[in-house]
């Protein structure tokens, strides 16, 4: 009995090849991303979207109080030339909405900066102001309690891969699929000098799509439908994650998503909220009370994780140039406009909006010396167009 549980745990927790242990693993793929680690520490446990909420707050009370500052002292700044006919009515006008507009603008962004430090320092300036050593704690503390909650969700992503891909409808390939895909990913791991395969399952989407988990590659109906079953454009996704899987990719990303898991687990939230309600008071009502959220996200953790997933997307494209198939990964670079890497939930979608333009990914993979002129011959067809006229024809 224990042996088999033994064996089922390791396989739960089966590695790529090249780390001597799983310990190495984690924390390969834990640290790949610093930018990406310290954004999400920063926003999930350090006040970030209560600072951006007072920026907010700060920008529109500092907006009004400066435009109706700024156009008071415009007023009242023309009082040498009020004898002067005409003159002096253009000096008044021109003085008292430049200076609200003036007044605003600056109004705007000293309330916005004012704000957002308030946000950020003052519940900290009181616990330093109370007690120091406390604070310290209580800071370091913070840390701990991230990194914990961080290291639980990948393990537990990681552990329970299998079970939480099966619920999402991912299944096993049929004996053709088999026949197919395996030897070409079996080929692609030797060019690229991995001794063993992660297991393939087969996702009945019909978007066009292949990913990697951190045990599992998975390719979706539609990606062979959109290729018509050609190996080439086949073996050149299945090297792009495999080295996706070879570099503990997936494992960074869930690191980071653990450490910022409050937020999210409400990003996710609002965002299938938002896509399941259609009724225009009830998006505006989640709008007010998750923009703070989604700024932090959008404009602070995404771009700071866009550096570290942009880097994985070039390194996981030069892999499958490595493996000799650069022609199969220009075809579906050429083929999509946007990634090919599927999105499971909002915050993966944002997360793939930051991968670079396929444009410059095919320019990072041209053979030195070729031409590619545009347009590409691997890219879309373009749909001619259309008119529709119509007419009723009346006894």
């Amino acid at each position: 009995m224990w042996s088999r549980l033994g064996g089922k745990l390791r396989g739960a927790f089966s590695r790529p090849p090249g780390y001597r242990n799983g310990f190495i693993w984690f924390v390969t793929g834990m640290l790949r991303d610093k930018r990406g680690l310290a954004g999400a520490l920063a926003a999930a446990w350090f006040n970030l979207p209560l600072a951006i909420f007072g920026g907010g707050a700060g920008l529109v009370v500092g907006a009004i109080i400066g435009y109706f500052g700024g156009a008071r002292i415009g007023g009242s700044a023309t009082s040498w030339a009020e004898d002067i006919p005409v003159f002096s009515t253009m000096m008044e006008s021109a003085l008292l909405q430049g200076g609200g507009i003036l007044g605003l603008l600056a109004g705007a962004v000293i309330g916005a900066i004012a704000g957002f430090a308030a946000g950020l320092l003052l519940p900290w300036i009181g616990l330093v102001s109370a007690d120091p050593a406390m604070t310290a704690g209580l800071f370091l503390g913070q840390l701990v309690v991230a990194f914990l909650v961080g290291v639980l969700y990948t393990v537990y992503q990681v552990g329970a891969e299998g079970w939480v891909f099966r619920i999402a409808g991912y299944r096993q390939p049929s004996r053709r699929e088999k026949e197919l895909i395996l030897p070409i990913l079996e080929d692609c791991a030797r060019r690229l000098g991995l001794a063993k395969v992660p297991p393939l399952l087969m996702d009945d989407d019909r978007l066009p799509n292949a990913y990697a988990g951190a045990r599992h590659i998975i390719v979706t109906r539609g990606f062979l439908d959109e290729f018509n079953y050609d190996e080439e454009p086949l073996a050149g996704v299945l090297c792009h994650e495999l080295t996706h899987w070879r570099n503990a990719d997936p494992l960074s990303g869930m690191f980071v998503r653990g450490v910022a898991l409050p937020l999210y687990i409400a990003y996710n939230v609002f965002t299938w909220l938002m896509n399941f309600s259609s009724n225009g008071l009830v998006r505006v009502a989640l709008l007010a009370a998750s923009w703070p959220l989604m700024v932090c996200i959008r404009f602070f953790v995404v771009p700071l994780q866009a550096a570290g997933s942009r880097a994985a997307e070039y390194r996981a494209d030069q892999g499958a140039v490595a493996a000799g198939h650069r022609q199969g990964i220009r075809r579906v670079l050429a083929r999509f406009r946007d990634s090919f890497d599927g999105a499971r939930n909002g915050w993966e979608a944002a997360i793939c909006h930051s991968h670079p333009p396929n444009e410059l990914r095919l320019e990072a993979v041209e053979e030195p010396g070729a031409t590619y002129p545009l347009p590409d011959a691997d890219g879309p067809a373009i749909p001619m167009p259309v008119v529709v006229t119509g007419s009723v024809a009346r006894d």
